[in-house]
Formats: structure tokens, C-alpha cells, sequence
């Protein structure tokens, strides 16, 4: 990839590459930063003490294996965090446990700046409106979903390139993603609903859009031209509370 390639052209590649660049720029790093990055400084009636290693549960010993030999010398907030983390594992699916875990795998490998970056990442994604939130959830989502090969690949190169190389990626690869998002509703449509197709779409929100994304995506074609017909024979309220019926997409 050269500096004047923002983004690779390819619809699989793209979308790929579309949600890596979002995912990398703060949903991969963000969910355990948020549980053992720096935070305020607490007041001395609220501050956590210090756990040892050895006095955690047998459970919390168990999932936060790859950090026993850094435990002990960790901040007592980071170690309230990270036992927060633990809790929610608890009651984690299988699959989301995995994710906890090879999460918590990689802080441990990270140095101080990298933490300090994960922690810049989350702090930059807490600042996003929550349209904004949605739409790097929905990149993660997307991100996560993909074979572990194609993740690590994906991975390696986006971290290669150079802070310019990584803003220009993630420029167009936005761009694209937003694009991609209603094309699945426009296909096989007719001229004639394609204009007030993408002024119903721009009018939704990101929730909204994924639900009906979601949703769309299990209909057959003939049931997929039903639902684009029904929409544009809606009013604009109707179309929102439409979409509010429709089966939740999933986390």
C-alpha cells in the first residue's frame, strides 16, 4: 500500500478493511482499556487497597493468569478494574469469554506506552457522540467476527503503516463503511426507489440502520423487495417506529 492509497478498492477487502480500520483505531483496544486504564484520581474514602496475588479467588486467578507476574506491582484501581473484568466474565457466553481473555492476554503484553495508548483510544471514543459509539461497535462486531488468520493479518498491516498512512486509511475506509451500509437495501431496487431509499436511510439512525441491516440480511429476495416496497409507502414516523418492532440485532 502506497501513502496515496487511502484504502484498498475490493468489496470484501474493503469492507474488511473498512471495519479493521475502526476497530484498530478503537474498538479492539478500547474494551479493556476502559477496565485497566489510568483513570481520575479516586478521594481517600473511595480508593481501593492493593490486592496480593495470592489472596484473589481461584476464578480470578484463572482468567488473569497472563498478568500474575506483573499483579502485585499493578495500581490498586487497575486491579479493581481488571477483578471487574473477571465479574463480567463470569457471566459471559462462551464466545465472549473468549474475547475476554485474549484481551486480557494482550494487555499483558503491552508496555507502558501501548497502555497508554489503549487508554488514549478509550478516552477518544468516550468523547464520540453516541451515533458515533454505535457505529465503532458495529465495526467491532464486524472485526471480531472474522477467522482469527484473517484478523491477525489484517492486524499486522494496518500496524505497519505510519500515523499518516493509518489516518488516511481510516478516512476512506469510513467513508466506505457509511456507503456499504444501506447498498444491501438499494440492491436489485428500481430507479424509482432508490432516491427515497437513501433519504429514508440518511434520516436513521446508527441503531436503526443496524437493525434493519440485520434484519434485512436473513430475508430472501422476494421478501427484501416487500420490505423496501412497505418503507417507502411509509411516513417518516412510521418508518422509525417500523424499525422498533424488528428483532434486536445481535451483540
Amino acid at each position: 500500500m502506497t501513502k496515496a492509497d487511502p484504502a484498498p478498492r475490493g468489496t470484501g477487502v474493503h469492507r474488511a478493511c473498512a471495519r479493521l480500520a475502526l476497530a484498530l483505531a478503537f474498538g479492539v483496544a478500547f474494551p479493556l482499556a476502559a477496565c485497566a486504564g489510568p483513570a481520575q484520581a479516586p478521594t481517600q474514602a473511595d480508593a481501593p487497597a492493593r490486592v496480593e496475588w495470592s489472596s484473589l479467588a481461584a476464578t480470578e486467578q484463572q482468567v488473569l493468569a497472563p498478568l500474575q507476574r506483573q499483579w502485585d506491582q499493578l495500581p490498586a484501581q487497575q486491579q479493581a478494574r481488571l477483578r471487574n473484568v473477571v465479574s463480567r466474565w463470569q457471566t459471559a457466553t462462551p464466545l465472549r469469554r473468549g474475547f475476554i481473555e485474549q484481551r486480557i492476554a494482550r494487555w499483558a503484553t503491552m508496555d507502558a506506552g501501548q497502555r497508554a495508548e489503549a487508554s488514549a483510544r478509550w478516552k477518544r471514543f468516550r468523547s464520540m457522540s453516541p451515533e458515533q459509539q454505535e457505529g465503532v461497535r458495529d465495526a467491532f462486531r464486524h472485526f471480531r467476527e472474522l477467522p482469527p488468520e484473517q484478523r491477525a493479518a489484517l492486524r499486522a498491516r494496518y500496524e505497519a503503516m505510519s500515523p499518516g498512512e493509518r489516518a488516511a486509511f481510516r478516512a476512506g475506509a469510513d467513508a466506505q463503511r457509511r456507503n456499504e451500509a444501506w447498498q444491501g437495501l438499494l440492491a436489485d431496487a428500481s430507479p424509482e426507489q432508490r432516491a427515497a431509499l437513501r433519504a429514508m436511510w440518511q434520516s436513521f439512525t446508527q441503531p436503526e440502520r443496524r437493525t434493519l441491516r440485520q434484519y434485512a440480511r436473513t430475508l430472501p429476495a422476494a421478501d427484501r423487495v416487500a420490505l423496501r416496497t412497505r418503507l417507502v409507502g411509509m411516513s417518516e414516523t412510521q418508518q422509525h417506529e417500523y424499525i422498533a418492532t424488528l428483532p434486536a440485532p445481535k451483540p
